[in-house]
């Protein structure tokens, strides 16, 4: 259906439910006409995931944060309680910043505009999924005088009242700093917690809340930018009702109420949508195309509200929502698999037709060589032929001479 007829129709149906008295459930989707800011090309941070209030305190402003926008030296992110936000390093990473977060962006980029990005954590985590660096490319997070420094790899860091909290997945993080003696270096599936007091700082092994944690707080789809060939985003927003309902995004929660979000062109992601009392709702999004999605739960009935439970633990909605996350990664690696495989088989039997031509060209051209040389020796036996023939003639005519001059002489 066209974009056009799709808000006329949405338009009549609202007009319908609203005088007939009855509520609409479900979503609505519009094109979005919010022009975004091209993506930089060159190795910076843009904020490019929303979710919630976060703004940008850049001096004296403070500035509601958009998807798009691009960090600048000094500027301070401040998450608010429940909000998320996520944000790209170009094409070498993904930043989320938890809830009731203040991170500090002190330095983005070095000589020759490389990655050289230096944060603070003023309050709150900071979850990290990075590529490998090039060797003059560095990451490093300052919490309290401890800087972590990464080199590629996927961790939290968690300002606490008393330190600092590092847990890392894969990869590798080095720290050091006025609390720690010389340096520590943390691999997968570790933790090190820092003490300000400055008590000696040991490598433990992840603990399973800590795994749970490390799961529930990966990155959310990254759009990669600053390099040829990057994919063009898309800009997507979700808003629900009731305002306050949790969003999840693959199994991961982004938030409540509300989600905008900078996606690859041709994303999909599987969205739900849940609040206590409503019943749970949902669908596939197809990131096509700049979008608007109104999101509108149904009220459970009387059986349901008298058999929901109670709110559950935590932990166990980190563990779902990693279980939905993996689902859902999986899924779309299966599908890539397939792609790759139907890419791969159609591949080869390019390359073998491909083959097979260059054989019959290569064919086609010995027996013309082999023709051409026939033809010549054809051509030199007719005139060794002729020449056989002048040579019989010269010696009958020199038998001739001779048997005169025998006569002569008898």
């Amino acid at each position: 259906m066209k974009p056009f007829f799709r808000i006329i129709l949405g338009i009549i149906i609202g007009i319908a439910l609203t005088v007939g008295g009855v509520a609409f459930y479900g979503y609505i989707t519009t094109p979005k006409d919010e022009q975004i800011p091209p993506l930089p090309e060159k190795q910076t941070a843009v904020i490019t995931h929303v979710a919630g209030p976060v703004f940008v305190i850049r001096g004296e402003e403070t500035i509601p944060a958009s998807p798009g926008d691009e960090l600048q030296p000094g500027d301070i992110v401040k998450v608010t309680d429940g909000a998320v936000a996520q944000v790209q390093l170009a094409d070498r990473g993904s930043a989320l910043l938890g809830s009731d977060s203040l991170v500090r962006f002190m330095k983005l980029t070095g000589a020759d505009s490389k990655l050289d990005l230096r944060t603070e954590i003023l309050t709150g985590s900071l979850s990290y999924k990075i590529e490998k660096l090039d060797d003059s490319e560095s990451i490093i997070i300052e919490v309290d005088g401890t800087e972590y420094e990464v080199r590629g790899t996927e961790f939290i860091i968690e300002k606490t009242d008393d330190g600092s909290l590092l847990i890392v997945g894969e990869g590798e993080v080095r720290v050091s700093g006025n609390v720690i003696d010389g340096e520590v270096f943390v691999g997968p599936e570790k933790q090190l917690f820092v003490q300000e007091d400055g008590e000696a700082a040991q490598v433990e092994d992840i603990s399973g809340e800590n795994k749970i944690r490390l799961a529930s707080a990966a990155p959310m789809t990254a759009m990669p930018f600053g390099f040829e060939g990057a994919p063009k985003p898309v800009l997507v927003e979700l808003v629900t009702d009731p305002p306050d309902s949790d969003i999840y995004i693959d199994g991961l929660k982004t938030g409540s109420g509300s989600f905008r979000s900078l996606l690859p062109e041709g994303t999909i992601v599987e969205v739900r949508v849940r609040r206590r009392g409503f019943k749970d709702y949902s669908f596939t999004l197809n990131a096509n195309s700049d979008q608007y999605i109104e999101i509108h739960l149904e009220p459970s009935g009387l059986d349901e509200t008298m058999a929901e439970k109670k709110p559950e633990n935590p932990e166990l909605t980190r563990l779902r929502a990693d279980y939905e996350r993996r689902l859902s990664e999986l899924n779309r690696s299966f599908a890539d698999q397939s792609d790759s495989e139907a890419s791969s088989k159609a591949e080869i039997e390019r390359r073998y037709a491909q083959r097979e031509a260059e054989i019959a060209a290569e064919k086609a051209k010995r027996e013309a060589e082999l023709l051409a040389q026939l033809e010549m020796e054809r051509a030199k036996g007719g005139v060794l032929e002729t020449e056989l023939a002048d040579s019989q003639s010269e010696n009958e005519k020199l038998k001739d001479l001779i048997k005169q001059i025998q006569e002569l002489t008898d």
